[in-house]
């Protein structure tokens, strides 16, 4: 297997470190780290590159909270903005392309048009094969991240990297902490690359074609419930031996057809797929706080589960209920009735009149025909005067409403009613 060396110092250019501190603030553009930077972002890029180049880069005090997922809580490791993640963008500019040639094609987890998504459409495709997939085998890594050994991770590391400058800034972002620390960037690729030759072991030694993995969920395949049993077994042995690693109890042997696979945040049974439950509770939960700003990007959202899913009935319920009430909208609209005596148009005609407002509706006796009422003031005395008249009509459409009110004559010109 070929190591990769001599690229430490074509990475720590000014352009690369520019590259980095762009893809590093994707999403954190308003951030306190990102504004405090830009002030000097020029010198401090300078300051950086000498750190590197000079080997006086060291990774800063993290700062550490607990999230709670789906009641499991997690400790949360965040760094700050400069110099440590530019730093992690900087070196995967280059790492990335390396260990991305390591995976195999059925893991997902921090690769580049994969992905969730991509993952759902390859477990779909492997059930298509419903003879060779009677049965899956799911499980996970207990405590997988806090449980990664630091120098079995340092010797997969080297295996195809040998430039020593590199190494020295990677071994010491993995010493910082203990195992790696979940929310550093760098720890979803150290995570992924961890496993990697598990997943070769399991494809060229086992031979399984029907082998899925995002980060340490893990599903397998197979048409042999016995073999799947044994293969456990062998796994569970293979990641205490060579990773130090130790299965969940909760790991899983099934028969596909009578339950769905409970994988990427979906329920995948051969012929169909739904929504995991917690997803639709924790989507219902948020449709709460729908607003008018925040409406496209959570719709999108919503919209990026359900297209992949048989979930016409659910879209249907949340566009039901993303629907405002007309209460809620805060329209309100003038009462525009209008008041005064009813004439007859052939008594104003060539009268000076000065037009008040105007509607246009229906006529009651004529449904094919409109007809516009006009409120106009007649020598100090509100008046309304109906009429189909095409003319009238167009004339006064097109004259603004803060031009209201005018005056005016209505004239009759070769049998047609209009203002003059």
């Amino acid at each position: 297997m070929k190591r990769i060396g001599n690229i430490f110092n074509s990475l720590c250019t000014i352009e690369n470190l520019e590259i980095a501190y762009k893809n590093a603030k994707k999403g954190k553009s308003k951030t306190y780290g990102v504004l405090i930077f830009e002030k000097n972002k020029e010198q401090n890029l300078v300051k950086l590159q000498q750190d590197l180049l000079n080997s006086e880069f060291k990774t800063s005090k993290y700062t550490t909270f607990n999230v709670n997922e789906n009641g499991k809580t997690r400790l949360i490791y965040k760094l700050p903005f400069y110099p440590d993640r530019i730093v992690h963008h900087l070196l995967m500019l280059k790492l990335e392309e390396i260990w991305c040639d390591i995976f195999i094609r059925d893991t997902y987890a921090c690769i580049k048009k994969r992905g969730i998504h991509d993952g759902l459409r390859r477990v779909k495709n492997s059930l298509k094969d419903t003879e060779n997939t009677k049965y899956c085998l799911k499980l996970d890594i207990k405590k997988f991240y806090p449980s990664i050994d630091h120098s079995t991770l340092k010797e997969i590391i080297r295996k195809k990297i040998k430039d020593k400058n590199i190494l020295s800034i990677l071994d010491e972002v993995i010493d910082s902490a203990p195992g790696v620390p979940i929310g550093n960037y760098l720890s979803q690729y150290f995570a992924n690359l961890y496993l990697s030759y598990f997943d070769h072991y399991m494809k060229e030694k086992h031979n399984i074609k029907y082998y899925h993995r995002y980060a340490d969920d893990i599903v397998i395949l197979h048409k042999d419930k016995k073999y799947l049993h044994s293969l456990l077994i062998d796994i569970s042995e293979y990641l205490n031996k060579n990773l130090k690693l130790t299965i969940n109890k909760n790991f899983q042997i099934f028969p596909v057809a009578n339950r769905s696979i409970d994988y990427l945040g979906y329920k995948i049974y051969h012929t169909h797929v739904l929504l995991r439950k917690s997803i639709k509770k924790r989507m219902f939960r948020s449709i709460n706080k729908i607003n008018f700003e925040n409406y496209k990007i959570k719709s999108i959202a919503y919209n990026g589960w359900l297209i992949h899913c048989n979930s016409i009935n659910l879209q249907n319920k949340l566009k039901h209920m993303n629907n405002k009430r007309f209460s809620e909208l805060g329209i309100i609209v003038k009462n525009e009735a209008f008041s005064g005596k009813k004439m007859n148009i052939i008594n104003i005609l060539n009268t000076e009149i000065i037009v008040k407002n105007y509607k246009i509706n229906k006529s009651k006796f004529e449904n094919s025909k409109d007809c516009l009422t006009i409120e106009f003031e007649l020598n100090g005395e509100d008046r309304i005067v109906f009429t189909g008249a095409a003319t009238l009509k167009k004339q006064i459409e097109l004259i603004n409403k803060e031009d209201f009110p005018f005056i005016t004559k209505i004239s009759k010109v070769n049998n047609s009613y209009q203002f003059t």
